[in-house]
């Protein structure tokens, strides 16, 4: 009898926090039109007078306009050894091997997704999937609509996000796959992204 394959997902978490973008210097030709143009090249000016706090104010404002222009991206794509309690602190697991029953650990940070601000608070909501691909590329299973996850009632813009996804595999014999992610702005529908993550089972 063949052994049945069951795919579950276990985990799918974000975790928001504050980040810091650089910036440049100097004036822009483009400061007149163009706020990011504007809020760098005010953060520069102020930075060279020695107004550290009026400078980071100014990269922040400029870095919130250019994740709100940003189509929804992936960054820092990691399979892990565990679920990481904060942003960044994540350990990669050494290579793409797993051994039931290893569970598949992902860590990635997603960026661009919608924060609509009502009154003086922020929420962000996203759906994920997920497919287990084979080496033929054929869908062997999966799981859509995962979540929706999201946060509210935070007053910060936040440009610092992880995602962590767990997905217990049961039944799947040894040979190479691979891990399809999809993760779409539930506030913005037409953002939505696309990753895939090999990955291989061993006996």
């Amino acid at each position: 009898m063949a052994k049945k394959t069951i795919f579950s997902a276990l985990a799918l978490t974000l975790a928001p926090v504050l980040a810091v973008l650089p910036f440049l210097a100097g004036p822009s030709p483009l400061a007149a039109q163009d706020a990011v143009a504007q809020n760098l090249s005010q953060a520069g000016s102020a930075y060279q007078s020695g107004d550290y706090l009026g400078a980071l104010d100014a990269i922040w404002a400029a870095q919130e306009e250019i994740w709100r222009r940003a189509p929804l991206g992936i960054r820092n794509v990691a399979f892990v050894i565990d679920q990481p309690d904060n942003f960044g602190t994540y350990q990669p697991k050494d290579g793409e091997n797993f051994k039931a029953p290893e569970p598949l650990i992902l860590y990635c940070e997603p960026i661009g997704f919608t924060q609509a601000k009502t009154g003086g608070t922020y929420k962000y909501s996203i759906i994920g999937a997920f497919e287990i691909l084979d080496a033929a590329g054929k869908v062997l299973g999966g799981q859509k609509n995962l979540g929706p996850y999201e946060q509210s009632g935070y007053r910060t813009f936040s440009t610092e996000n992880m995602l962590v996804m767990t997905i217990g595999i049961q039944g799947l014999p040894a040979g190479s796959y691979v891990m399809r992610i999809t993760l779409t702005d539930n506030l913005d529908q037409t953002k939505s992204v696309q990753l895939d993550k090999p990955f291989n089972i061993v006996e």
